[in-house]
């Protein structure tokens, strides 16, 4: 069963939603429970739910508030990510270091099926690492977390038939990116303590620094990191291809 602790947030790291939820993001802390929920009730940042080794799950926001887990980020052509989802934090020091522990990843589960059933706009497809969705400037939940025993109990999506194929061109790997939902190459650098998007990261505005521009191998990693987590290099092989083509067409299925 279960267990579901209230640790409302004593922050004022969220806003009121305006969006409906079609989004669920998945994290890692990189802290133990207590510095978690240090951070996330009273710090700059806050999330939906943190999710603690045991399995124990405690709830800071409710869903009809806009938490601040995802930060710059892009999923299908839509920006801020948080605004439109729900954020959990798993405990975990680092999960492409440390494996996560069974009752963890059981309470995962039921924990995701409970959102889902709430807020039934989640799509499969749109259950998300925060590495997905902000390629190169997130990591988590890492290569170590089980996205495939997620998908075997209904949550999320896995191209558990594909095969390899020949490798395309650089413009058709872009696409079939694009029509995972990942972002497509862009800048962004830091001004104010924040992230922003930059149009022309040549002639940034003034204040902004610690400029990145995000290439096509960054992206391939991304996706590597989620299905391919043995090879997360950003380099296309077959099996890379094969793996795109297939989770590329699922998530066309799931459109309506």
């Amino acid at each position: 069963m279960l267990t579901i602790r209230d640790a409302g947030i004593l922050s004022t790291s969220y806003h009121p939603r305006t969006q409906p939820v079609d989004t669920l993001v998945l994290h890692y802390t990189e802290l133990n429970l207590d510095e978690s929920l240090r951070i996330l009730r009273s710090g700059g940042v806050s999330a939906h739910f943190v999710l603690a080794e045991d399995g124990v799950v405690y709830a800071l926001l409710p869903h009809n508030q806009v938490a601040w887990h995802a930060g710059l980020s892009t999923w299908r052509d839509q920006p801020s990510v948080n605004a439109r989802s729900i954020g959990i934090e798993i405990v975990n020091r680092n999960g492409n270091r440390y494996p996560y522990p069974e009752a963890q990843i059981d309470a995962l589960i039921e924990l995701c099926r409970k959102i889902i059933a709430e807020n039934p706009a989640i799509t499969p497809g749109n259950i998300v690492g925060h590495s997905d969705i902000a390629p190169r400037r997130k990591v988590d939940p890492g290569r170590f977390f089980p996205w495939r025993l997620l998908a075997d109990a209904g949550i999320g999506i896995w191209p558990y038939d594909a095969r390899p194929e020949p490798v395309g061109s650089k413009n058709e790997i872009r696409l079939l990116l694009k029509a995972c939902g990942y972002p497509q190459e862009h800048a962004y650098g830091r001004k104010d303590g924040g992230f922003v998007y930059l149009s022309d990261p040549e002639n940034p505005p003034i204040g902004v620094n610690d400029i990145v521009k995000l290439t096509l191998r960054d992206i391939v990693t991304a996706f590597q990191l989620r299905y391919e987590p043995d090879h997360a290099t950003g380099i296309v092989t077959e099996i890379t291809m094969g793996l795109l083509r297939k989770v590329s067409s699922l998530i066309v299925e799931e459109q309506p």
